[in-house]
């Protein structure tokens, strides 16, 4: 424990039977995580671990204060052994664990607080860390597997584009200078690979300017309100990839909706807890109209029908949960019908997306073959 006075400390020695011989003054080593805690956020499987293990610890009979200071001596990354320490100062100042998380809202969302804080009142703390570590272990296995079915397509294309940029400008300038100097009619293929590679040579500046341009541009609006409502709306019609994040998203709002009614909070206070689970803004103006509609009396499935109506499963198990008076159940079979039915989505689109992909890369490159293999027989026939 550390007290910032001598008289204190040698008060608390005394306490445990303990005479010091010479107390001094430690100042703690600055740590690079307090100097920049942006560059160390911890990562979710950090705060996943962090759950089980306090929950773990809990459970055990250990108290609160030195569960984290075990937790804070195990290897976890420096962002997180820094947040530990900040919870351990806290709780030691008299704040409540649920008081202490809510200092760090990056980290712990508005969701773990409600759910710490109803473990608290409830003495039931251990099973609220325990629930609160398998939702969060569920929501990072949906990412997971969302982004594993975009990163494949994502290689694959930034290879092709390097590929191609190596052989337009570093490797035909040779082969072209070459074929020049031995004449004859180029077949058309081979012409127009050299257009493109006098162009890109030609222009290499400016298509550099116009890409990083373009780039920075797409990720500056990311970060505005208005560009990011258009970028979601986008990706929700996008092609296999709009499905795949519509999928995912029912799946985190009814896994937390339902696990948040479970623990004995009530409805609406749920519902607007379950919003920070979406990742889309068009989704969450969806959820937005919907907890306006019900604060005005609508019944929760019926908002549901009018404000988000595709797909029908959602606002009919809504309306299934009401009439039978179960709808934390109704919500978690919902839930694992859309885990289902992600996986299914992201297997397919995967499927579908590496021959996609495998077969342009191939066509990049066997033009690029037949272009320059038709050169060097059209420059060996002009030499005969």
């Amino acid at each position: 424990m550390n007290v910032d006075r001598e008289d204190v400390a040698r008060e608390m020695l005394q306490k445990d039977d303990l005479i010091p011989y010479e107390v001094v003054r430690v100042r703690p080593i600055p740590s690079l995580s307090r100097f920049a805690p942006m560059l160390f956020q911890p990562k979710p499987q950090e705060v996943i671990e962090f759950t089980r293990g306090l929950a773990a610890l809990i459970r055990s009979g250990i108290p609160i204060r030195e569960g984290l200071t075990i937790l804070r001596g195990q290897g976890v990354g420096l962002g997180m052994k820094e947040i530990v320490r900040q919870l351990i100062a806290a709780i030691e100042d008299g704040s409540r664990l649920s008081d202490a998380c809510a200092r760090h809202p990056r980290v712990f969302s508005g969701f773990y607080i409600r759910l710490l804080r109803v473990g608290e009142a409830t003495g039931r703390m251990p099973e609220s860390l325990q629930q609160l570590a398998e939702t969060l272990l569920k929501g990072k296995a949906m990412r997971d597997k969302v982004k594993g079915a975009l990163v494949y397509p994502a290689i694959s294309m930034v290879v092709a584009i390097l590929v191609a940029v190596i052989l337009l400008v570093y490797s035909l300038p040779a082969i072209v200078n070459l074929l020049a100097e031995f004449g004859g009619e180029l077949p058309l293929a081979t012409r127009l690979l050299i257009e493109v590679s006098e162009f890109v040579q030609a222009y290499k500046m400016v298509i550099f300017i116009v890409l990083a341009t373009v780039l920075v541009g797409s990720w500056l609006t990311s970060k505005t309100v208005r560009g990011r409502r258009v970028m979601d709306r986008y990706f929700l019609k996008f092609p296999i990839i709009g499905s795949v994040l519509m999928q995912s998203n029912l799946f985190n709002l009814t896994s937390t909706f339902g696990t948040l009614l479970r623990s004995g909070i009530p409805s609406m206070e749920a519902l607007r807890l379950s919003k920070d689970s979406l990742g889309n803004v068009i989704l969450r103006e969806r959820l937005d109209d919907i907890i306006n509609d019900v604060e005005g009396g609508t019944r929760l499935g019926s908002s549901f029908r009018e404000y988000w109506p595709s797909p029908p499963l959602l606002s009919q198990g809504m309306i299934t949960g009401e009439a039978t008076g179960n709808l934390p159940e109704a919500l978690n079979n919902m839930a694992e019908y859309y885990e289902q039915e992600a996986t299914r989505t992201v297997s397919g689109a995967t499927e579908l997306i590496q021959p996609a992909v495998i077969l342009l890369v191939a066509g990049l490159v066997g033009f690029v073959a037949i272009a320059v293999v038709g050169g060097v027989y059209s420059a060996l026939d002009s030499i005969e």
